[in-house]
């Protein structure tokens, strides 16, 4: 095992599973030491998830690795840079995104023809989960943009 500088990596495939092994090999070849933390951007949640457990499957374990999509990872930056004058979480970020399309959405559907089938599928939605739900589907459309 050989000393590796800390920095920034860069891997891109096609294959979600070369870039799996990639960042197994990885890991594996260069521990952290005890209480640091390795931060790996990937593209997607689900990507995230995956990589968690197959990190986890090869290792025994997958504990202090922060698998965050790049946006986040961004605004981490930024407040680390700039510092607390900067909101902890983006306005962009999913969850809140989430919340805020599901206020703005009923005045859309309701008014904008171009919203007609939305509106048909929110037509029986009397809890507010189908609203949740699409607001949350958009949500993660407009953080996979972001992308």
């Amino acid at each position: 095992m050989s000393e590796l500088t800390p920095g920034f990596i860069v891997a891109h495939g096609h294959r979600l599973e070369d870039l799996t092994d990639v960042a197994v090999t990885f890991t594996q070849s260069y521990p952290l030491a005890p209480l640091e933390q390795e931060t790996v951007l990937v593209q997607s949640n689900g990507i995230a998830q995956w990589l968690k457990i197959n990190l986890a499957q090869a290792s025994g374990i997958a504990a202090m690795i922060d698998v965050t999509l790049p946006a986040r990872f961004q605004w981490k930056a930024y407040r680390s840079v700039l510092g607390d004058n900067i909101p902890k979480t983006s306005p962009f970020d999913k969850d809140r995104l989430t919340w805020r399309l599901m206020r703005l959405l009923p005045e859309l559907i309701e008014h904008n023809p171009h919203f007609a089938p939305l509106k048909h599928y929110t037509s029986d939605d009397n809890d507010g989960r189908k609203l949740y739900q699409l607001s949350g589907r958009l949500a993660d459309l407009f953080d996979q943009y972001a992308v």
